[in-house]
């Protein structure tokens, strides 16, 4: 979808108080070699000091692992500030907002207002996009951080892992054949590389590990000028070169696919995935990615729509993962949504009006459709984390359903969606 305006992993709490080189030091035997021809008080007197020193230390690490580590500076202590790092390359069911590039639109004080509600939403997750475009506007030589490290440090503060968007192609690094929108393809893949290993490089110390390529490829107006799926996996691989020899953490997911029929500019899931393994790239990404939207149907509905294209025993791209050898991967769903405003037609729980082809529903059949999927969702051990898009509407103008998917309305009041996000993702992190 159209998202520029707008796991549950616990990883462990690491931080730079520890020492482990200290730890083993403690343990050496040449330290005990040194008494084994001492009285027995001695013996006793090491026992006690080994048994302090260990607790203490004991005592430290455990600190770090919640991110609580004091130590004393000009006399007073001072916590450490928690620092995220991945306690696996499994991520398994989690809750989060997938927010797009709307973040970056906001001043500091409504950029923490949002993610104080994201996180009181019970939300443990956030996607956004790292814009290439945003980052490097003028040339490959410089660079405009200030943005993103204020939204990783927002991000880190209200304790939400990121899962970042790499895309967006600026003016200068564009393909002859598209100049004149941010959604072209690069014109050469080591050059978005090269972006890539710097984005990695400069946040992987601040926690960030996760790392989607690209949104929605398979989406002519997000890989301009048409769909390209052998093209979107070598600029996968890459990137994925870059970014695994700058951070052995790294955690690459495939873009999320967003439904489509295949056509001359477009492709759908299936046949975009399909592609993607045959040009030879499995091993350049530990995860796949798709936004099932289903709206106004919903997900438990029968019939052949973006979930059951995702999750179907006959052909889907959970099959096609199968198919590869790569059942051991988990699927992420990185948007799903509905929008409750927009021109045209209105769906309701009473009446789908299918007839009409609507493009809307009401509040109550987006919470239904948000239920039914969550409900879906926990069923599947295969799935990673689940990004709802998005948190709040991007406004209030009737001219788009893009201004509708919130889980908030724009003037901030909850909608009935809001409830079941809340009590899903809340009861998922007891």
């Amino acid at each position: 979808m159209e998202h520029t305006n707008e796991s549950q992993l616990p990883r462990p709490y690491v931080t730079a108080s520890e020492h482990p080189e200290a730890d083993r030091q403690i343990r050496r035997p040449s330290l005990l070699n040194r008494f084994k021809r001492r009285p027995f008080l001695v013996w006793v007197g090491v026992v006690i000091t080994l048994t302090l020193v260990g607790g203490a230390l004991y005592s430290v690490y455990m600190s770090a692992v919640q991110g609580n580590v004091s130590v004393v500076i000009n006399g007073r202590a001072q916590t450490s500030p928690p620092t995220t790092t991945p306690g696996s390359k499994e991520v398994g069911h989690g809750y989060g907002i997938a927010a797009g590039g709307s973040l970056a639109e906001l001043n500091d004080q409504e950029l923490e207002q949002r993610m104080a509600g994201i996180e009181a939403a019970g939300a443990t997750w956030v996607r956004f996009d790292f814009s290439w475009d945003a980052i490097q506007p003028d040339d490959a030589a410089h660079y405009s951080w200030a943005t993103y490290d204020r939204l990783a440090a927002s991000a880190q503060k209200h304790h939400l892992l990121v899962l970042g968007i790499l895309d967006f192609t600026p003016r200068w690094a564009r393909s002859a054949a598209c100049v004149d929108s941010d959604k072209c393809q690069p014109a050469d893949n080591q050059q978005f590389a090269n972006f890539a290993r710097t984005v990695v490089h400069r946040y992987k110390d601040k926690g960030l590990h996760y790392w989607e390529i690209w949104n929605e490829p398979n989406n002519p107006q997000f890989w301009q000028p048409r769909s390209n799926p052998t093209a979107y996996a070598h600029l996968l691989q890459a990137a994925a070169v870059t970014m695994r020899a700058e951070d052995a953490q790294a955690y690459l997911i495939t873009a999320g696919l967003s439904p489509q029929d295949t056509t001359d500019t477009s492709y759908s899931p299936i046949a975009f995935l399909t592609a993607v393994y045959a040009a030879g790239v499995k091993d350049s990404f530990d995860a796949v990615a798709d936004h099932p939207y289903t709206f106004p149907l919903s997900p438990k509905d029968p019939g052949n729509h973006a979930w059951s294209q995702m999750v179907s025993a006959k052909s889907s791209l959970r099959q096609t993962m199968a198919g590869n050898g790569d059942t051991h991967k988990k699927l992420w769903i990185t948007e799903f949504g509905a929008p409750t405003g927009g021109p045209g037609p209105v769906a309701t729980i009473s009446n789908p009006n299918l007839a009409a082809h609507p493009y809307v529903v009401d509040e109550p059949l987006q919470a239904k459709i948000l239920s039914d999927a969550f409900a879906l969702y926990k069923s599947y051990d295969w799935a990673g984390p689940f990004m709802y898009y998005s948190y709040q509407d991007a406004g209030t103008s009737p001219d788009t359903n893009e201004n509708f998917f919130g889980l908030l309305r724009a003037d901030g009041s909850k909608k009935p969606a809001y409830q079941v996000f809340a009590d899903t993702a809340k009861a998922a992190a007891q």
